[in-house]
């Protein structure tokens, strides 16, 4: 039972045509983010050959911009997508648009509330992407919590800093990949702190490759998975079962079977 909070169809494709061959598990199910229309076109059809993949479409803020916005409205209003993002923030510093500057703040703002209000307008989850942004993030939760659920990718934080969202009211799942196999100490300290039925395993496939591969590849799911379970100390068979559940009520809020 593989459950799969994150991944990229279209850049997926690009490093294995055949990649719908080789899914972890025949029950798999998965979150694919799309970006702009040829990128969702082709994930639309490739989820075709995925009857587990959910669709969803942001505005990223690695790259910002506005004439994505309406396509977004329309696919978040007509039901076409099941969720909003990947939204937030991104002031890495490894790009001078990612630099935290009154002119990169102002624009990365604008794309987010843009999304945070089609998501509570449409009653869709909110997939979160931060680098140095939490405490950007912090000031809207009054906002977050509104949504029916938020995600956070690739929770980047402490576990201080997830606490406070979710003491704020903020229906907030945290999901982790890849970085667990690098022994990331703040994803460990996290996870371990937060209750079971807060975490989210997800590949970011093809992104953020595990060491020694060119790029991450769904399988990379069975190891992440085990992980957790490892550092939750709970057997794997029910921490699987777990990580299915949370994908369901983070993604389908109120379908969980």
């Amino acid at each position: 039972m593989f459950s799969d909070a994150h991944l990229h169809l279209a850049d997926l494709e690009s490093r294995d045509p055949e990649f719908p061959k080789a899914l972890p598990g025949p029950d798999w199910l998965g979150a694919a983010v799309s970006h702009d229309a040829d990128e969702f076109e082709l994930s639309r059809q490739l989820a075709t050959r995925l009857p587990g993949c959910l669709l969803g479409f942001g505005i990223h803020p690695q790259g910002v911009r506005d004439d994505t916005a309406e396509l977004l409205a329309f696919l978040a209003r007509n039901g076409k997508i099941d969720f909003i993002g990947e939204a937030g923030f991104d002031f890495f510093g490894d790009r001078p648009e990612r630099i935290r500057t009154p002119k990169t703040l102002a624009a990365q703002k604008k794309a987010f509330e843009f999304q945070l209000t089609l998501a509570a307008g449409c009653g869709l989850p909110l997939v979160i992407h931060a680098r140095k942004g939490l405490d950007l993030l912090l000031a809207y939760t009054k906002s977050l919590s509104t949504l029916p659920s938020v995600i956070f990718h690739g929770w980047p934080g402490r576990a201080s800093e997830a606490e406070l969202f979710i003491n704020r009211g903020v229906k907030a799942y945290f999901s982790f990949g890849t970085p667990l196999l690098r022994g990331a100490k703040h994803a460990e300290e996290s996870i371990a702190f937060l209750g079971p039925d807060r975490l989210l395993s997800e590949t970011d496939a093809p992104w953020q490759p595990p060491f020694g591969q060119p790029w991450t590849a769904l399988s990379a799911l069975d190891p992440i998975a085990a992980r957790i379970a490892q550092v939750k100390g709970i057997a794997r068979k029910n921490m699987d079962h777990r990580l299915r559940l949370n994908f369901l009520g983070a993604f389908k809020p109120g379908k969980q079977d």
